[in-house]
């Protein structure tokens, strides 16, 4: 348990890290932000440069942590090995507690990086450390920030009512953080989903009507949404994300957050007005 150590975050300088570290500090937990170059976000109270290639960087970075947070790279085609190379670490520099930063459904064998994540769970399982792994849902910021992005006109990946059961990242971080402080979570699976299912169509309309933007959608065509370069592995993992979703959407259900958070999850508007009022209080305008 971490109740009162120090937590490492690895990925501290990513949208979630943010997140997780940030919830920590508010609670005055000490935190330990691990990142690959990037400078420690504020509230962490420590910086470690550390690569999850280099499993030796991992255990300097992770001595004396009471408990770490993995937060592995998404879309890496090692993203297996290098959960378990932290996994290793954590072992080998007797930390507490390991709390893997998963993926809600991993075990789809139509999306090749959620299978990914589901061997590294085993890895976790495995190390001999206890632990616990968290599995969220597609995030809300993910439509808000990803899909619709900057521009009015908006190309939508996948099938528009397609069921999913997005999650606001403030309440990921929020349940991260009571996972990492609170006592119980040993040995615990915990999917993190919102409490509603959008399609992304509805979705975005939210985002029209909590923002004042006159969003126009359109259906992209297959392999049409540009995220990496094309033909390469990560956009290939991508084209098969969205042809999941076109077929199954990634619904879940919001039981387990919203007993983790004590209070209901954040529905899909409310997490994008938190956000808007986030960038206000930041000085960073809203988009």
């Amino acid at each position: 348990m971490a109740q009162n150590g120090t937590v490492a975050v690895l990925g501290a300088s990513g949208r979630t890290g943010r997140r997780v570290v940030d919830a920590l500090a508010r609670r005055g937990t000490p935190v330990r932000a691990v990142t690959r170059s990037s400078p420690a976000p504020p509230g962490a109270r420590e910086g470690h440069t550390a690569d999850l290639a280099d499993e030796g960087s991992l255990v300097r970075a992770l001595e004396g942590a009471a408990a770490v947070y993995v937060i592995p790279p998404v879309y890496r085609p090692d993203e297996d090995v290098l959960i378990a190379a932290a996994a290793r670490a954590a072992a080998r520099a007797r930390v507490g507690r390991v709390v893997l930063h998963s993926v809600l459904h991993p075990y789809t064998a139509t999306m090749p990086h959620h299978v990914l994540k589901a061997v590294g769970e085993d890895a976790v399982r495995r190390c001999g450390v206890p632990w616990t792994i968290v599995q969220p849902a597609m995030y809300v910021q993910t439509v808000s920030e990803i899909v619709v992005g900057t521009g009015d006109d908006v190309g939508l990946p996948w099938d528009p009512d397609a069921p999913m059961s997005a999650v606001h990242l403030g309440d990921v971080a929020e349940a991260a953080a009571n996972i990492l402080t609170g006592p119980g979570h040993e040995w615990a699976t915990y999917e993190l989903a919102g409490p509603e299912r959008l399609g992304l169509a509805a979705m975005v309309q939210q985002v029209a009507d909590v923002t004042g933007r006159p969003l126009r959608p359109h259906r992209l065509p297959p392999g049409g949404w540009s995220l990496f370069d094309p033909g390469s592995t990560e956009a290939e993992t991508l084209v098969a994300m969205c042809r999941e979703y076109t077929d199954h959407g990634l619904p879940g259900n919001p039981n387990v957050l919203s007993w983790l958070l004590g209070r209901p999850a954040t529905r899909f508007a409310d997490a994008v007005r938190a956000d808007l009022a986030r960038l206000q209080v930041a000085g960073e305008g809203c988009r």
